[in-house]
């Protein structure tokens, strides 16, 4: 799913970022004539569909390039290397306007590595290989890009590990810094001469090599090269060019341009996957060169093990972009969407919410334009999630054919088809989420509640030394016993039962409060189903920590009190005030990200620190645990003051937890900022026997759904 992030501008559109874009000016859009295929067709509330928009262009994109890793400055996705294979055996080219130029051919499942030539932090070189792996690995573990060189050099092997590359001579400085014995090395180097072919060049590159020099063999656009050194700067590449002479008087050198395309080809030893510890052949490209990487099947994936070791049909390719690596997969759009459905939508799905799902796939893959000046699109949920091969199914790829061509327009074209994964019960209005409106997103109904079928209950309890959280009803069982309240004893079923804040695994967001094993005694206070994409609950938040959390936005005292002071047309909060000042959001959906990372803005809070209290004669008082500690009359009138929480229950049994310190709870429906297609609202409909057309034209409003000729 694709999420949101801005406001939409004054046209009513998305811009950059987790939502959709208008297409940039630059790009060409061929008018291509387009087929009605709503027309006639019976509404959600038994209207008459639009009829298609004649008179809209669709541009036309054979193909589609994601971005893998890349660095926009606006959107950063990392990596100094990439390390590629592919089942059935993998090509490398140097890839230019004439094609691509054959660089390497890999067996199957054999990895090469990649990289942008750059600057380096080198360490000693070394004749052990174990030493130098074990540098290597050291760096890697403190989170350092780092391999290991290996060469032969007067007839013995060498080995030097690295950390890089980098773009820059003082970023690899810095890097250099902190490692004993650590030097800089860089782009700059000799040719020792051009060759017809790969064996001279091999031969002068050993002979070079058996003098003690680095030597490597480069395929340029004029054929093949062998460069000398790594120097950083023009000190050191000159003294290089003295040691060459004063050793081998008859080689000539030519200093290599870095902006001149080249592809130089070293060993290095693995440092990672299934081969692990042993050679592989490695290529650094100058700043001007591209690298194009297939499958040597064209049916196959190119696996890189960097991004998750997920296979990519298409071809990859490798470039220098704003002086950093960038990594694309270019493959054709229809065979990209078979992805997209796979990585949004269950195998189990109905067809028809999966046809759904691939139009508004398509339509918003065609609306970003080239959004990263060489990409289209990202491959993560800032624009739709895609992971490869691994996620396709057969009912994916029907749905896109079934649906070949296929988008959503509007009278100014292609509309941007937000959606996302769960409108907790209702769509949002574009008010609540951006503060605008936008004609073709309105809120109403959606059937979502599909998302916590079947998911367990988990109970909320509290032991007899006061710890309280939630346990999974597989791991406990009633007594048959009740405490004085009238509450009932359970107890646990296993030993080391994880016991949370919140009722849903995650041991990062939401990790083990405390254990209990088999046979110790709890009370149960409560229950809920398993937090899912319809129901949630995220918390306690502690107010200190809660505070930090929500930095500039609130500029007040110590956080006691936390209320929606504003709700919009769904239900969504628009407005929340921290002891009642309204907390400042950029717009209201940025509201999840300052609370924590919730998963929609359709919430209630929860607050621990705060109670009513019924006095005499039926008279309320509303007080906060920090404010004043609650005092509970015991026999005789004395009065005990409680310690730091005690559970309250109302005249329908219903039982919570009043601390001193202030807390928060957060419980909400809804996965994702609400606008547009519901993806679990889609699969309800299609299960009520909405067609894909139906399903979009509900959650789109005055819309047409059109089809591209060829």
């Amino acid at each position: 799913m694709h999420k949101t992030k801005r406001p939409l501008d004054s046209m009513g559109q998305a811009p950059v970022g987790r939502a959709a874009r208008r297409l940039r000016s630059g790009m060409k859009m061929p008018a291509a004539l387009l087929l009605a295929a709503a027309i006639g067709l019976a509404g959600p509330a038994g209207g008459v569909l639009p009829a298609a928009y004649g008179a809209v262009s669709v541009p036309k994109l054979d193909n589609v390039r994601v971005a893998l890793f890349i660095d926009t400055g606006k959107y950063v996705s990392p990596a100094a290397a990439v390390t590629l294979s592919a089942d059935t055996g993998l090509q490398l080219g140097l890839r230019g306007a004439a094609g691509v130029k054959p660089v390497h051919q890999a067996a199957a499942k054999t990895p090469v590595r990649v990289f942008a030539d750059g600057y380096y932090a080198q360490l000693p070189e070394t004749g052990d290989v174990t030493a130098a792996r074990s540098q290597a690995q050291k760096l890697a573990a403190g989170g350092a890009t780092a391999g290991v060189v290996q060469r032969v050099k007067r007839g013995l092997s060498a080995y030097r590990a690295y950390v890089g590359p980098f773009a820059t001579k003082e970023a690899a400085a810095s890097a250099a810094a902190g490692q004993s014995g650590a030097t800089v090395g860089g782009p700059l180097r000799w040719s020792a001469g051009s060759f017809a072919g790969e064996a001279e060049a091999n031969a002068q590159a050993v002979a070079l090599s058996q003098a003690g020099f680095d030597a490597d063999v480069a395929l340029t656009e004029a054929g093949y090269a062998v460069f000398v050194g790594e120097a950083a700067d023009n000190a050191a590449l000159q003294a290089l060019k003295a040691q060459i002479a004063a050793a081998l008087p008859t080689v000539a050198l030519t200093p290599v341009d870095p902006a001149q395309s080249y592809v130089l080809k070293r060993s290095e030893l693995d440092m990672g996957g299934e081969s692990a510890g042993g050679p592989l052949a490695a290529f650094a490209f100058s700043g001007g060169a591209k690298l194009w990487a297939a499958a040597a099947d064209a049916q196959g994936g190119v696996t890189i093990r960097e991004r998750f070791d997920r296979a990519y049909r298409g071809g990859i390719e490798l470039s220098r972009f704003n002086g950093k690596l960038a990594v694309v997969n270019e493959l054709p759009l229809e065979q990209y969407l078979v992805s997209v459905l796979g990585s949004e939508m269950s195998k189990e799905w109905p067809l028809e919410a999966l046809k759904a799902q691939a139009v508004a796939a398509r339509t918003f893959a065609l609306k970003q334009g080239v959004k990263y000046q060489i990409a289209h699109v990202t491959d993560t949920t800032t624009d739709q999630a895609y992971k490869g091969v691994a996620v396709e199914f057969a009912a994916a790829q029907q749905a896109v054919q079934a649906t070949q061509g296929e988008v959503v327009v509007d009278k100014n074209g292609l509309i941007n088809p937000l959606y996302y994964s769960n409108a907790g019960g209702m769509t949002a209005a574009p008010a609540e989420v951006w503060g605008n409106e936008v004609p073709y997103l309105q809120s109403q109904k959606s059937p979502d509640e599909g998302a916590q079928a079947g998911k367990k209950v988990w109970y909320r309890i509290v032991l007899p030394n006061g710890n309280t959280g939630y346990i999974h009803s597989d791991y406990a069982r009633a007594t048959g016993q009740k405490n004085p309240a009238g509450l009932p004893y359970y107890e646990s079923t296993a030993t080391g039962v994880s016991v949370r804040p919140a009722p849903y695994v995650d041991n990062a967001a939401n990790p083990t409060a405390f254990k209990v094993d088999i046979g110790d005694r709890f009370v149960v206070i409560g229950q809920e189903v398993e937090s899912n994409a319809y129901s949630w609950i995220r918390g306690p938040y502690d107010g200190t920590k809660l505070k930090e959390k929500l930095g500039a936005s609130y500029t007040g005292g110590a956080l006691n009190r936390l209320e929606v002071s504003k709700r919009g047309a769904s239900g969504r909060a628009i407005e929340v005030t921290a002891n009642g000042q309204p907390l400042k959001a950029a717009y209201p959906d940025s509201l999840r990200t300052m609370l924590g990372g919730l998963p929609s803005t359709r919430f209630d809070i929860e607050e621990t620190g705060r109670y009513t209290i019924l006095g005499a004669g039926g008279a309320t008082r509303s007080q906060t645990s920090a404010s004043q500690p609650v005092v509970v009359a015991g026999s005789g009138g004395k009065g005990k003051q409680t310690d730091d929480q005690l559970f309250v229950m109302d005249a329908q049994g219903k039982v919570r937890l009043a601390t001193r310190d202030p807390q928060f709870f957060f419980k909400g429906t809804g996965y994702g900022h609400g606008l547009g297609m519901s993806q679990w609202g889609a699969k309800g409909y299609a299960e009520l026997g909405y067609d894909y057309q139906k399903i979009l034209l509900t959650y789109y409003t005055g819309v047409s759904i059109q089809k591209a000729a060829p």
